[in-house]
């Protein structure tokens, strides 16, 4: 009985659930790494580490997440397909990592972090660690198997942050975060290829690395501009700061991922699927659109405005001194969440469709206004930056919302209408909050005062939801309650 009710408890369970169980999980582990490192390691260490992923993480997240995608696009995907691209992105990756390996002490000397060299020298690995799962990421993606996907990530998490966490207690400094990343990858790596039916397979076809090439070449190029839109900021500003103010950077760039991974990755990796299936439908795509939509606004929009409101509380419970210089940073960073909303779900609709061309143009676009946005103002300071880079989102917001009308035919109401009700909820309860919190901050302060408002703010955002959107409420309480 208990194993039957196990079985049926994890078939009920959809994909976006899996992955936001996963990305819960991932993003809770990490604060509470984060909590436990930062006052010992500094900002420096994560600074140097931030810039390390300039450079590493460029292979990790073009090359690798291209071919997935890429995988996941080929109508009949066959194991010549998953074997061919396992290969090409395995030697891109190796020689990618030598390079960084031969050029790391030039690299430091350039950024003027001397210590960057032996770290990068050690990370050149972690592309070759990741090209070699790209493969079974794909394949877990295409059956929509979500929950092993989940558990096996859940699995590699936890260990490379024990790792971390121990050598942080041990003295070991930045070396710390070096082992945790190279651990994680080595676990991910070795759990994901028992998790799908292929076997590990190398050799190469030319006719099916051409018919995955189709798909990926314009992913690629999206791929580029979406990590030349996180990670050039990052570079450019430690040319301006060094790594110690680079590192209370990162800090709200942390938070702000932890956010968006929470509230919008999970759906949006979903939808990238799920949305294939009304590709051909109009009528059928704005609705799933429109649904998918509200979905993330609805638990995007208060962590924004609350977080906003509650962040320098937080800072004060949480954190020494060293890093109260990011407080402002953070809430303006936080707040520019609200916009990606409309960048991921109108990136994800294009991709289902096949319009990658269309997704890529997007994503230079908004690669080209976030490096034109650091460069101006790098110079003024990290809140003048905070400021400028999150408002780049709602600046550009017109270019997303065009390519789904141009290409699809779909009306700027599908997308913005759907998020107005969650926003007019999120609005009004942070306004709570912070009439609350001047009242509260004289006679509380501390842990007392950030978890009252923290609760109060949870209360009457549920209240305004139903009160705005009685609807998603009582459809959202149905299926939470257990099957009888």
């Amino acid at each position: 009985m208990d194993a039957a009710a196990g079985v049926n408890w994890r078939a009920r369970l959809s994909p976006t659930s899996w992955l936001t169980t996963k990305t819960v999980f991932s993003q809770v582990f990490a604060v509470a790494l984060f909590a436990i490192q930062a006052p010992v390691l500094g900002p420096k260490a994560f600074g140097l580490i931030s810039l390390v992923m300039v450079f590493v993480g460029f292979c990790e997240s073009v090359p690798c997440e291209a071919a997935a995608d890429s995988l996941i696009s080929v109508r009949e995907a066959q194991e010549e397909h998953f074997a061919t691209m396992t290969t090409a992105v395995v030697a891109f990756s190796l020689l990618f990592g030598l390079v960084i390996f031969v050029g790391a002490d030039w690299l430091g000397r350039i950024l003027g972090a001397a210590e960057l060299g032996p770290i990068l020298r050690w990370m050149a690995i972690l592309p070759a660690l990741t090209a070699i799962s790209a493969a079974p990421t794909a394949a877990t993606k295409r059956d929509m198997r979500f929950g092993p996907l989940a558990l096996r990530s859940i699995v590699s998490l936890l260990v490379g942050g024990i790792v971390g966490l121990v050598l942080t207690l041990t003295g070991f400094g930045v070396w710390a975060l070096v082992w945790q990343a190279l651990v994680t990858r080595v676990v991910i790596a070795v759990v994901l290829w028992n998790t799908v039916p292929l076997k590990l397979r190398f050799g190469f076809s030319r006719p099916h690395f051409d018919d995955v090439l189709r798909y990926a070449a314009p992913t690629l190029v999206s791929r580029v501009m979406s990590w030349g839109g996180g990670q050039i900021p990052r570079l450019l500003l430690g040319l301006f700061w060094g790594p110690a103010p680079l590192g209370l950077f990162s800090l709200a760039g942390k938070l702000t991922e932890v956010l968006l991974e929470l509230t919008v990755v999970p759906r949006y990796a979903v939808a990238r699927v799920e949305l294939r299936r009304f590709a051909s439908d109009p009528v059928a795509l704005a609705d799933a659109l429109r649904r998918t939509v509200t979905l993330m606004s609805v638990f995007c929009f208060p962590l924004c405005v609350g977080g906003a409101v509650v962040i320098p509380t937080l800072f004060h419970v949480w954190l020494d001194p060293r890093w109260y210089t990011g407080i402002i940073a953070t809430q303006l960073l936080l707040l520019a969440c609200m916009a990606q909303i409309t960048h991921y779900c109108a990136g994800a609709t294009l991709l289902a469709c096949n319009f990658q061309k269309a997704e890529a143009v997007g994503s230079v676009i908004q690669t080209l206004t976030t490096v034109v946005a650091t460069l101006v103002a790098a110079p003024f300071g990290i809140t003048v930056a905070a400021a400028v880079i999150g408002g780049r989102p709602f600046a550009t917001i017109a270019v997303p919302i065009t390519l789904l009308q141009r290409k699809i035919g779909l009306s700027p109401r599908v997308i913005l209408g759907g998020q107005l009700p969650a926003l007019a909820a999120a609005l009004t309860m942070g306004a709570g909050v912070w009439l609350l919190q001047r009242e509260t901050a004289p006679l509380l302060g501390g842990v007392s005062e950030l978890l009252l408002l923290v609760a109060a703010g949870a209360g009457l955002y549920v209240l305004m939801i139903v009160l705005l959107m009685p609807g998603f409420a009582a459809q959202f309480i149905r299926r939470s309650q257990p099957a009888v």
